[in-house]
């Protein structure tokens, strides 16, 4: 299990990396997907990804995933807490600055809602990729069936999903903006579990639970 976890955390940085290096040569895929979205606007499809972009905002994810963090550290959780804390805190962190180290700047025109920094990667991809699998995955490993654990994990990557979406089309991202934020949020998530599980400590036969 941790080989193959190290396997995956390869993966995705390699992923990272490669888009990185190539987003020259991807205008053409970006500009494509960017229109296709953006012509499919109306009404009722932009209040919904509206709704979508301002539940994967910094401010909406920061507060419930602290809100959560202090409630399982009431409960006595303080490890779980501990990665709920940690994962939304590396991920406000990472955010910005690879948006200042790599400077790449938004679209220019059809901006459905005001933006004020770079472009890449989309912080709101970023940020939600992170926090909403981390309190994903603690939510489905407490789910009592495997039905009901991928019920859980289809309801948290559809809402990432949408989150990022979102951003292209509201105009104000690139789909690779949004693919890197997906990339890099799920990246350190990874790491951040790796060591949750890491950390963990076996319970002896006859010993408490920690």
């Amino acid at each position: 299990m941790f080989a193959l976890r190290i396997a995956v955390l390869g993966t995705l940085a390699l992923a990272v990396a490669a888009l990185t290096a190539t987003l020259g040569r991807l205008v053409a895929f970006d500009e494509t997907i960017r229109h296709w979205l953006i012509e499919r606007r109306s009404p009722g499809l932009t209040a919904v990804l509206t709704a979508c972009t301002t539940i994967g905002s910094s401010p909406v994810l920061v507060t419930v995933a602290l809100g959560l963090a202090v409630w399982l550290g009431v409960g006595h959780r303080r490890r779980e807490a501990l990665l709920v804390a940690g994962t939304t805190l590396g991920a406000l962190i990472l955010s910005p600055v690879l948006k200042d180290i790599i400077e790449r700047v938004r679209p220019g025109d059809e901006h459905l809602v005001l933006v004020n920094s770079w472009a890449y990667p989309s912080g709101h991809s970023l940020t939600s990729t992170a926090v909403i699998g981390v309190l994903t995955t603690l939510a489905a490993s407490r789910a009592p069936s495997r039905a009901a654990r991928a019920a859980v994990a289809a309801a948290g990557v559809c809402l990432v999903v949408a989150v990022g979406v979102s951003r292209v089309y509201l105009g104000v991202h690139w789909p690779t903006d949004v693919l890197a934020g997906w990339l890099i949020g799920a990246l350190w998530l990874a790491i951040s579990l790796l060591v949750y599980d890491r950390g963990r400590v076996p319970v002896r036969s006859g010993s408490p639970p920690p």
